[in-house]
């Protein structure tokens, strides 16, 4: 599944394998048969995203509208 997520991504040039048994050599040469849909792809880019690093993800989590907006009320006065 990996590598054929990895073979669907338009900027992904190339991929480097490793295997210690020729099962799992024929295993990833493989995935090159699979055929992801629009569907998986776009639930494999959501599972994957990358998360925010602090301090993004504190203030994400911390925003107040109502603040927020006081704030911008109080600054757009003065």
């Amino acid at each position: 599944m990996a590598l054929a997520w990895l073979l669907a991504k338009p900027f992904v040039s190339s991929i480097l394998l490793g295997a210690s048994k020729v099962s799992q050599l024929e295993d990833n040469l493989a995935a090159a048969n699979v055929q992801l849909t629009a569907n998986e792809l776009a639930e494999l880019a959501t599972l994957t995203a990358p998360v925010a690093i602090y301090p993004n993800w504190f203030q994400a989590k911390t925003h107040d509208p109502a603040a927020s907006a006081a704030l911008g009320k109080k600054n757009a006065t003065t």
